[in-house]
């Protein structure tokens, strides 16, 4: 099995683009901030994570090693997600949080490499990706925020984090990693400081790379013309 070996199933066709992903991961991005109770905060983010389990290996499904990798720790990371919400069980709540962080990294080094770092043509999927790539990288810190308040309330200080709720850590999360700076939440520990300091340096990579490769390919199909 190689490249591009279950393009022809309906469900690859149908959900395994790029936009289907996009859509996922801004209605995680929209839709927990605007919920208040905790019970239903939860079961939105069992749904939410199910649904990105799909979307997300079917739009790897052109190499059947990232496809299957990022399935099966999907699997695990919906698990335990439902566990948590229907049985109330703490460690699959904490097992999860890890999980999780997990998942959308690989995600987003998936997604990074078979879209935009090796594909050698821009396309509006190429382009849709290396947003994809991005967002997951936001909410894997969101995450990791999220598992740094559960083990030390007093990882962040600020309004927003008083209740240590994940939306919070959502707004962090993209607030370092564009370094914007606003200065309303700031790391309480060394090992918070070190996940700051590491998205916002990461975040900017991130942006350098993508717009160098894009114009490389850019020029380089110019120059062959």
């Amino acid at each position: 099995m190689g490249d591009h070996y279950a393009d022809h199933l309906p469900i690859v066709r149908v959900l395994g683009k790029q936009q289907y992903l996009l859509a996922s991961l801004l209605a995680m991005l929209i839709l927990l901030p605007l919920l208040h109770s905790a019970e239903v905060l939860r079961l939105i983010m069992a749904l939410l994570l199910t649904l990105l389990m799909i979307v997300g290996p079917l739009s790897l499904s052109a190499r059947h090693i990232d496809f299957f990798t990022s399935l099966i720790l999907g699997l695990v990371m919906t698990t335990l997600a439902w566990a948590d919400v229907l049985f109330d069980i703490p460690f699959s709540a904490q097992a999860g949080r890890y999980v999780t962080v997990a998942f959308f990294l690989l995600l987003s080094l998936m997604i990074f490499r078979r879209h935009v770092f090796t594909n050698n043509e821009i396309t509006r999927e190429t382009l849709i990706a290396a947003v994809n790539a991005y967002i997951c990288l936001g909410i894997m810190y969101a995450f990791g925020y999220f598992s740094l308040m559960q083990l030390n309330p007093h990882a962040f200080n600020g309004v927003l984090m008083a209740d240590g709720s994940f939306p919070a850590c959502v707004y962090l999360s993209f607030v370092t990693m564009t370094t914007l700076g606003y200065g309303d939440i700031t790391p309480q520990t060394q090992v918070a400081a070190l996940v700051c300091w590491s998205q916002a340096l990461i975040g900017q990579l991130y942006v350098a790379l993508t717009i160098a490769r894009i114009v490389g390919v850019m020029v380089a199909k110019e120059t062959s013309r």
